[in-house]
């Protein structure tokens, strides 16, 4: 059995309380028994989306060059997932490749940009300056929230903020 699908017969058996705790270890940068860095945050938000009745593709490559860290489809909304696990907040890099992905998929599909430790101002900043707008960033807080009170609450209230107030990294809140 390769180690993708072990990871996800790992994450499957994870209740949200599972879940939750999990997040706690990633946030305190612990490592995780059995998974290779990185992967457990990737694999946690799926999870969370499919306990929730999402549709949910687990990480693939497409090709030799790109690997897709998973897809959603739910609520209307197909999505690619991008996870970053880093110990700072993350710059316009990721931001970057993931909107080249996105170009290479039909207009409907946005990108849902997670990151256990946010993004810089600068990488914000010029996201929103952007001319098409289609990656909503969610930050250690968002990720928090949303295991609480719901993965698909808070990707809607994401994306109504987005269509709303071009607010591509609105905070998820009680």
């Amino acid at each position: 059995m390769g180690r993708e699908r072990r990871y996800v017969e790992q994450i499957r058996v994870l209740d949200r309380l599972g879940l939750i705790r999990l997040w706690e270890w990633i946030q305190a940068g612990l490592p995780i028994e059995g998974w290779a860095t990185g992967k457990a945050f990737e694999y946690l938000i799926l999870r969370a989306f499919e306990l929730e009745q999402a549709e949910v593709i687990w990480p693939y490559s497409v090709g030799r060059s790109e690997q897709i860290d998973g897809a959603l489809f739910v609520d209307g909304m197909s999505c690619l997932i991008e996870a970053k696990e880093h110990t700072s907040p993350i710059g316009l890099g990721p931001i970057a490749r993931l909107r080249a992905r996105l170009d290479q998929r039909p207009p409907g599909v946005i990108g849902l940009l997670f990151s256990v430790n946010g993004f810089t101002r600068a990488a914000i900043d010029t996201l929103q300056r952007l001319p098409t707008q289609n990656v909503l960033l969610w930050n250690g807080l968002d990720l928090t929230q949303a295991l609480m009170s719901g993965m698909r609450a808070g990707l809607q209230a994401k994306w109504r903020k987005a269509v709303e107030r071009a607010s591509f990294d609105h905070r998820l809140t009680k």
